[in-house]
């Protein structure tokens, strides 16, 4: 599988290195529907050494007012953002052996995310070659543009599950939608607009 959706869960702060707080990813194959491989991990911001422990009011704020299994996961985190981005690096070098088309990445926002994405393995491995940095032809799509093109054309998504896999992520979902959407513009399920 050559399409890889990520879904990063990011601090939202004014420079380019956001902090992460969450990473999940699933390869999948738009054709078909098929989900493939998944990855998940939750990071612990206290360990961020740009974050110096602190995070804004708004944020707590904003943090405040979400549910208690979403604060929980963030209290649980125990990985520092470094070990995250290795791990999901193994993920993808590990399932990315054989391929031989370009890699898909798929993210929300994705010129601001694969820049965070990239902002970020770049920091972490300096020297190191990544295998995420090392794959030759990768080729980022923006989901939020693919669902405005498919809102305007009719497309509904099916409803989130209400027992997500993951409280801070939906990367299973959001593939979920570019599979649906995939299958709606390409022959033969073109009968079904």
């Amino acid at each position: 599988m050559n399409h890889l959706m990520i879904d990063l869960l990011t601090i939202s702060t004014p420079n380019l290195n956001a902090p992460l707080l969450a990473i999940e990813a699933v390869f999948f194959e738009p054709s078909t529907g098929h989900l493939g491989a998944s990855f998940y991990t939750t990071v612990d911001i206290r360990k961020n050494p740009e974050m110096d422990g602190d995070i804004s009011i708004r944020i707590a704020f904003d943090w405040m007012k979400k549910d208690a299994d979403w604060r929980a996961e963030v209290l649980s985190a125990e990985q520092d953002e470094t070990e995250a981005l290795l791990a999901l690096d193994a993920f993808v070098a590990n399932n990315t052996k054989r391929l031989s088309a370009p890699l898909v990445i798929y993210l929300k926002d994705a010129s601001l995310k694969f820049d965070d994405l990239r902002h970020a393995f770049a920091f972490v491995f300096e020297d190191l070659e990544s295998p995420l940095s090392g794959i030759e032809h990768i080729s980022p799509r923006c989901i939020t543009s693919l669902l405005d093109i498919a809102y305007s054309i009719g497309y509904l998504p099916h409803p989130r599950n209400d027992r997500a896999r993951y409280t801070l992520t939906d990367a299973r979902y959001q593939a979920e939608q570019v599979c649906e959407i995939w299958q709606r513009l390409t022959s033969p399920h073109l009968e079904t607009l």
